[in-house]
C-alpha cells in the first residue's frame, strides 16, 4: 500500500528529486524527457550552487545527473550537453 522509502541519494536536493529522475523513463514525448531531465538539472544547480559558474554552467550537475539515475539517460535521447557539445540551458 505504501511506497518503499530509502534515504535519498543526496540529502540536498532530497527523496523527491530521486523520484523524478526514476520518472524520466516512463515519459514517452522524447521532448518532454529532455525538459524534464533539464528541470532536474536545475535543482541540482540550485542545490549545489558552487558547482555553477558565472554564465548559470554546471558540468558536475549534469555528471552527477548521469551518477544517480539507475539507467543511462542517452538511452531516452538525453545527452551531456559538456559531452556532446551543447549549450547548457537546465535552469
Amino acid at each position: 500500500m505504501f511506497l518503499e522509502q530509502q534515504k535519498p541519494k543526496d540529502y540536498d536536493c532530497g527523496y523527491n528529486m530521486d523520484l523524478m529522475i526514476a520518472a524520466i523513463p516512463r515519459i514517452d514525448d522524447q521532448e518532454e524527457r529532455i525538459r524534464y531531465a533539464k528541470r532536474v538539472v536545475g535543482l541540482i544547480k540550485q542545490s549545489h550552487p558552487n558547482w555553477v559558474d558565472d554564465k548559470g554552467q554546471s558540468k558536475l550537475a549534469w555528471d552527477y545527473y548521469f551518477e544517480l539515475a539507475d539507467y543511462n539517460p542517452e538511452d531516452y535521447g538525453i545527452k551531456n550537453p559538456f559531452h556532446s557539445g551543447q549549450f547548457d540551458d537546465a535552469e
